[in-house]
């Protein structure tokens, strides 16, 4: 069961193809199922929703199938807000416990297994036979025609030399920022240091190694957010978002105002835009030549770039816990994820990606940093208390953007939730 066209960018790509037709990913797909089912002696049947209201999500079509008992589906492919409600109901088969699968493998993603576990079980993971979660990986796009234009230095050795941090970026991103039609205000119409959304609030504090929630030493969830590093950390990621004169972001998401920032980027109008890779087809016509640079470090000395996914959007693979075969379902998993290093991957990377739709060498450096360093926060996933809204609030001119204090008033809540949280998972 998978999100089909409806679901636009996050519709699933990587497990069926009819026929080859001369797209790339297209063609990988049936090159990899047609080897592996020919030699195993399987098949593969793919149901495919096409309602992208909230009821037409895969986990909530399989929901009342796995209430009622019946084994009609093997593998779910969602999103993390749908799916995660199931494993707290019991829903969801412990990946862990699935017969043949190899999770010590490079072609599964162990960070985020370890990100995802709950105490030592796993309900959602994906590997290298899974394409669409990439599609809401977070990076920085960049306009090299301005860098050039600009002389500023060269972002790529920045990253590389472990300079590229959230000051280094609000400075570049201020420095660039002009009233463009001089009518003595910054709006649609001016030049900007940044286009973003007020996601980039969190992205900012994920890039920063933090986490609304960690986990103790039995893999259970721990409150983490409220901590000093944390709070300097948001007060400066809030003074570049809420810096009305260098950033203009996405704030209502209505489908009007979504398309009149983002295309700000792609006429030339900013050097900088955080999205996610999802974006980056629709910068291929782009006149200006562009890059893509990891999300920045909060300080020079931090161990390493992190990235996070969208938890409302990437979809990741989840088995319903009334499965009556799952040494068979281990087993396909398993090969479908190791064929696809050299069938689906190459397709993927080599071509459709960086040869494509990145335009330079050094930017697909940048993309091995991005795909290496996802990490999942399970305070974000499960939501306690509402922290994860009021991270993004941070980022939010509609919201009051004074961290401490909402905080301080949720707190009490998230706490409660977790507990309720550890009732119902054990």
């Amino acid at each position: 069961m998978v999100r089909g066209d409806a679901h636009g960018a996050f519709a699933c790509i990587d497990l069926y193809a009819e026929s080859v037709n001369g797209d790339l990913i297209n063609d990988a797909v049936y090159e990899r199922n047609s080897y592996l089912t020919e030699k195993y002696n399987f098949t593969i049947n793919e149901t495919r929703s096409e309602d992208s209201s909230a009821a037409g999500f895969p986990a909530n079509i399989i929901r009342p199938i796995i209430m009622a008992q019946e084994d009609l589906y093997d593998v779910i492919y969602d999103s993390l807000t749908f799916t995660s409600p199931m494993a707290q109901e019991k829903m969801l088969f412990d990946l862990y416990d699935l017969p043949y699968i190899e999770f010590s493998k490079p072609y599964w993603d162990q960070n985020s297994n370890n990100d995802l576990s709950i105490g030592n079980k796993l309900y959602y993971t994906y590997g290298e036979h899974m394409l669409s979660v990439n599609a809401g990986l977070y990076g920085v796009f960049f306009n090299k025609q301005i860098v050039e234009d600009m002389n500023i230095e060269n972002l790529y050795n920045v990253v590389n030399n472990n300079k590229w941090t959230i000051e280094k970026y609000y400075s570049i991103a201020k420095d660039i920022a002009y009233d463009l039609d001089g009518d003595g205000k910054m709006d649609y119409n001016d030049y900007w240091g940044l286009v973003t959304e007020t996601y980039n609030a969190y992205t900012f504090l994920i890039a920063a190694g933090e986490r609304i929630a960690t986990k103790d030493n039995d893999d259970f969830p721990v409150l983490s957010l409220n901590t000093p590093r944390t709070a300097d950390l948001l007060e400066l990621t809030k003074s570049f978002l809420m810096d009305k004169n260098t950033t203009i972001l996405v704030d209502n998401y209505t489908a009007k105002e979504w398309a009149t920032v983002w295309n700000i980027f792609p006429e030339g109008r900013s050097i900088f835009c955080e999205g996610s890779l999802m974006q980056t087809p629709d910068l291929r016509s782009m006149e200006f030549d562009f890059g893509i640079l990891p999300n920045p470090k909060f300080t020079e000395n931090q161990d390493n770039y992190y990235h996070t996914l969208s938890v409302w959007n990437a979809p990741l693979m989840s088995i319903p816990v009334t499965i009556t075969n799952p040494e068979k379902i281990g087993y396909i998993l398993e090969i479908l994820a190791a064929k696809s290093v050299d069938t689906l991957t190459p397709a993927y990377y080599d071509l459709q990606l960086t040869n494509k739709l990145i335009r330079d060498n050094e930017s697909e450096k940048m993309i091995d940093i991005m795909l290496s360093s996802v990490t999942f926060d399970i305070g974000a996933v499960y939501d306690f208390g509402g922290l994860f809204g009021v991270v993004l609030n941070v980022g939010a001119r509609s919201g009051t953007a004074n961290f401490a204090s909402s905080y301080a008033a949720a707190e009490k809540e998230a706490q409660a939730a977790i507990e309720k949280f550890l009732e119902k998972i054990k």
